[in-house]
C-alpha cells in the first residue's frame, strides 16, 4: 500500500477542552495516534499555534496530497477550520472530539474513544455532509454546525480565549448571566430564501443540537443541501431565559414566538455591526450572508444523523 494510502494527518488544537486532549504521552491525541498505528495507519501530528492555523495546515496537507484523511482534534471551531482548509478536495475529514463543544461529533455518532475512532478510519467508514459558508464584515468561512446573530453571538465575542481555556463551557454560562440584563436586544431583518422576516436573534443550523446535546431543531440538515433557520421573536432578559429553559427541556420548537424554517440562503442585512458567531467562534459583524459551498464533505466515523423535516419557509 502506498504511503499516502496509510497516512493520516492529525491537526490538534492544544488548547481545546482546556488542554485535556493534548499529545503528551497520556493525552488523547497521543493515544489516538497509537491506535492508528495499531490499525496499520501512519499518523502525523501537527499542532496549531493560533486561531486560523488549522485552516492553513489543512490546506497545506491537501496541496501536498500525501494523505487520505485529515483529522481535526479539537472542538467544533477546530473542525470548521480544518474543513475550510479541505474544501473542494476528496480527502476524508476525521474528528477526534476533545474540545469545549463537540456538537458535530455527537450528531454524527463519532466516538471520543480513540480506539473505536481509529478503527472506523482504518475501515474506511465515512458519510457525506454539507457544511455551510458564511460571509461577514471580516471575511468568509465554512461552518459545520451553526451560525448565530444576536445574544449568543454577543456572548461568544465577549468570552476571551484565556477564560474559555480556564473554565470551558462555564465561561459562556458566567458571561451569559452577566450580560443578560445589559444586552440591548436589537431588532433585525433576516432574509430567508428571499423573504424578509423580523427577529431579535437568529440561529442558522446544520444540526439538531446546540451547546451540547440540547435539541435546537427537530431535524438534522447535515446530509441535506440546506439549513434550519431558528428565528426568535421576543426581546428581553425574561424571554431569553424562557428560550434557554425551553432549549434545556427540548421544547424550543413549541414556543409561540419561535419560528423554524428550511432555507438554502440566509442574510442578515440590518442593522449592521451586530456580532456574528460561527461554531462557537467570533466571525466578524453583520451584514451576514450564509449559503452552501460548491461541494459537500466526506466525514469518517460512525454516522447517527437523525432524519426529519422542518417547517417550510
Amino acid at each position: 500500500m502506498p504511503v499516502q494510502d496509510r497516512t493520516v494527518i492529525i491537526i490538534a488544537n492544544p488548547t481545546a477542552g482546556g488542554g485535556g486532549g493534548g499529545s503528551g504521552e497520556n493525552g488523547c491525541v497521543a493515544r489516538f495516534a497509537r491506535c492508528l498505528r495499531h490499525e496499520g495507519m501512519r499518523p502525523v501530528v501537527l499542532h496549531t499555534a493560533h486561531r486560523g492555523h488549522a485552516r492553513v495546515l489543512a490546506r497545506e496537507a491537501v496541496q501536498a496530497g500525501a494523505c487520505t484523511h485529515i483529522v481535526a482534534a479539537g472542538g467544533d471551531g477546530t473542525v470548521a477550520e480544518v474543513a475550510d482548509g479541505m474544501v473542494g478536495s476528496d480527502i476524508v475529514l476525521g474528528i477526534l472530539p476533545v474540545g469545549t463543544a463537540n456538537v458535530l461529533a455527537s450528531e454524527l455518532g463519532i466516538p471520543p474513544d480513540p480506539a473505536r475512532n481509529a478503527r472506523a478510519i482504518a475501515a474506511g467508514e465515512d458519510t457525506v455532509i454539507w457544511p455551510g459558508r458564511l460571509r461577514s464584515s471580516t471575511g468568509e468561512w465554512l461552518f459545520v454546525q451553526m451560525v448565530g446573530v444576536g445574544f449568543d453571538a454577543h456572548v461568544v465575542h465577549a468570552v476571551s480565549v484565556r477564560m474559555k481555556k480556564a473554565l470551558g463551557r462555564m465561561a459562556y454560562v458566567l458571561h451569559t448571566l452577566r450580560a443578560l440584563w445589559a444586552y440591548p436586544f436589537h431588532s433585525m431583518t433576516v432574509v430567508v430564501d428571499g423573504v424578509a422576516r423580523p427577529a431579535i436573534s437568529v440561529i442558522i443550523s446544520k444540526g439538531r443540537f446546540y451547546g451540547g446535546r440540547y435539541v435546537l431543531t427537530p431535524c438534522s440538515m447535515h446530509e441535506h443541501a440546506g439549513f434550519s433557520v431558528v428565528l426568535f421573536g421576543t426581546a428581553g432578559a425574561w424571554a431569553s431565559l424562557r428560550y434557554s429553559m425551553a432549549l434545556l427541556c427540548g421544547m424550543l420548537d413549541r414556543q409561540p414566538d419561535v419560528m423554524i424554517l428550511n432555507a438554502r440562503t440566509i442574510e442578515v442585512i440590518t442593522p449592521t455591526g451586530l456580532p456574528v458567531q460561527g461554531d462557537g467562534d467570533a466571525c466578524g459583524l453583520t451584514p451576514l450572508h450564509v449559503d452552501l459551498p460548491g461541494r459537500p464533505l466526506r466525514v469518517a466515523g460512525f454516522v447517527a444523523v437523525t432524519p426529519g423535516k422542518a417547517s417550510p419557509s
